[in-house]
């Protein structure tokens, strides 16, 4: 909650506060068009879960709008999404069979996310 107070003093009055994040179905991997299979997100979705509670409960913010849309990220070399998914990917990870493919299947290797975008308007401080 404390971030978020600090946020809210930090906007102009009535300032906007944008929110993105994935949401299901879980990120998947692909190689030309080409579906690998999905990782194993599901930590990740609950500290997600959390944080969109937090945002509510706080009774700072008033939910205006959102935008759901696939984002898509490329990885050159299979190695380092690997790599990049074992040590930065909070709550994330890959199942073996998986990282097998992504490593066997050659590059460049898409990582497709459904992600939402959402609008909130800071609350008028009394």
């Amino acid at each position: 909650m404390h971030a978020l107070r600090q946020i809210h003093q930090a906007l102009v009055p009535e300032g906007v506060l944008l929110d993105m994040h994935p949401i299901p179905p879980s990120t998947r991997a692909e190689v030309r068009g080409q579906s690998l299979g999905e990782f194993d997100d599901a930590g990740f979705m609950e500290v997600v879960a959390s944080a969109e509670a937090k945002i509510g409960a706080s009774g700072l913010f008033i939910f205006e709008s959102e935008l759901e849309f696939e984002y898509r990220e490329r990885y050159d070399d299979a190695a380092e999404l690997v790599q990049d998914v074992k040590d930065d990917w909070e709550g994330c990870s890959i199942p073996p069979e998986l990282e097998q493919r992504i490593l066997a299947a050659g590059e460049p290797v898409d990582i497709w996310e459904r992600v939402v975008l959402r609008k909130f308007r800071a609350k008028p401080t009394e």
